[in-house]
């Protein structure tokens, strides 16, 4: 073997080497289905405001699996809630391929959101100890490129079937490669990944006491944590709100309002992974070489104006530049984003602040899921995208005064 091969399998024998390869393989199949959610919940018979709910009620029921899963990350260690909840969330996925109408969709939303909550905490800790300050941005954009080299062409493939075969039928099939590709995932993280909690910090679970050591464990977290974690979280909460209104409605307004093929919205999202690919790495690079927030407030006021122009767009190529404006300001603002979360949050109570933040987005997107469907089906179908724009703008001015770059990175 090549100095390069070797050096490539080192990096794939790590932690951060196998949470890449599997999660390749998990978006190699959800770039089939993920971009075109919203347009199957209405194929099976539900409503814009049913789209809202689904995503609604998964959001919401997550809220407790998320504190036990953020108790027994720093209890019982990471690697074995990864594992095992990754194995039932790949059955979710085959119970919306096989659901017969949207109504079992709700439920395959609230079994994903239980093991989706109880493994999060877990994912998102080992992922952060398997990352150093100096290279955190760079970790967190790796993690947000190299598995989308694996569905750079997804959508643009089932975009071909849906419009041959129809939306049921081609998403129908995307669920079951994605079922395959989730299971081969799974058992990745069981045979490869090292557990990053150490034997000193793991700690007995007393079933008898576990709700009173939850709240105590808890309790302790939100006393520890420092004052400008709070402030961004506050922040982080308002865009993920305006994400929230809009973010399944992307998809039905090019396709309903500007005419866009289920074709030629697989070519938008194939774009969009194509500018992560090529942009999101360098620019985290920078992230941790110069600072999180020379990144960070830019892209807050670049999603902003692209979630205006988004409503005046008329055709494919508009469409197209838009969405490809909103990525690369994702791709500005998200690693550095990420990485300022994990700089700013002490080690030993990560897997519970993770927790917590979870839950505040799972409130916060439940909620935003449920007014964004309301607002397109009742109002405007311009209303979500032009609301979530001004909380950005507001939200945006608001962290320049508050949000400062911490003094000492967290390990």
């Amino acid at each position: 073997m090549s100095s390069a091969g070797k050096k490539a399998w080192s990096i794939l024998r790590t932690n951060l080497g196998v949470i890449l390869l599997s999660s390749g393989l998990w978006n190699l199949g959800g770039q089939l289905t993920w971009p075109f959610f919203s347009l199957y919940v209405l194929a099976l018979g539900g409503s814009y405001v049913d789209v809202g709910i689904i995503s609604a009620v998964g959001s919401i029921i997550q809220i407790i699996p998320t504190f036990i899963g953020g108790y027994l990350t720093d209890r019982v260690g990471r690697k074995k809630m990864v594992y095992t909840m990754s194995f039932l969330l790949a059955f979710a996925e085959l119970l919306r391929g096989i659901a017969p109408n949207y109504s079992i969709l709700l439920v395959a939303a609230a079994l994903g959101a239980i093991w989706n909550g109880l493994r999060d905490p877990s994912f998102e800790s080992i992922f952060a100890d398997s990352t150093n300050p100096e290279n955190r941005a760079y970790g967190y954009a790796l993690w947000m490129v190299v598995p989308t080299l694996f569905g750079v062409l997804s959508p643009y493939i089932i975009g071909i079937f849906m419009d041959r075969y129809g939306v049921i039928v081609a998403q129908r099939w995307a669920y079951y490669t994605l079922f395959g590709l989730a299971v081969v995932a799974s058992f990745l993280r069981y045979r490869f990944l090292e557990e990053t909690l150490t034997a000193e910090n793991t700690k007995q679970v007393d079933l008898r006491n576990a709700m009173h050591d939850i709240l105590s464990d808890f309790r302790f977290t939100l006393t520890y944590l420092p004052r400008q974690l709070w402030i961004f979280l506050t922040c982080d909460l308002f865009f993920t709100f305006s994400w929230a209104i809009c973010d399944p409605y992307f998809v039905t307004y090019a396709t309903e309002v500007v005419q866009l093929s289920s074709t030629q919205w697989g070519m938008v999202m194939t774009l969009v992974t194509i500018i992560n690919i090529l942009v999101r790495v360098p620019i985290a690079r920078a992230s941790d070489k110069y600072g999180r927030l020379k990144f960070m407030f830019p892209a807050m006021f670049m999603w902003a104006a692209t979630f205006l122009v988004y409503v005046y767009t008329r055709n494919f190529a508009e469409v197209l530049i838009v969405r490809g404006v909103l990525a690369l300001s994702s791709c500005i603002g998200d690693p550095a984003w990420l990485a300022l979360f994990a700089d700013y949050s002490p080690h030993e109570h990560r897997g519970r602040f993770n927790a917590i933040k979870s839950v505040a987005w799972s409130i916060t997107w439940g909620f935003g899921n449920l007014v964004g469907g309301f607002l397109y089906q009742s109002f405007s179908k311009q209303y979500p995208f032009l609301i979530g724009a001004a909380i950005q703008f507001i939200t945006g001015f608001a962290a320049l005064k508050l949000i400062k770059e911490p003094k000492k990175r967290e390990e």
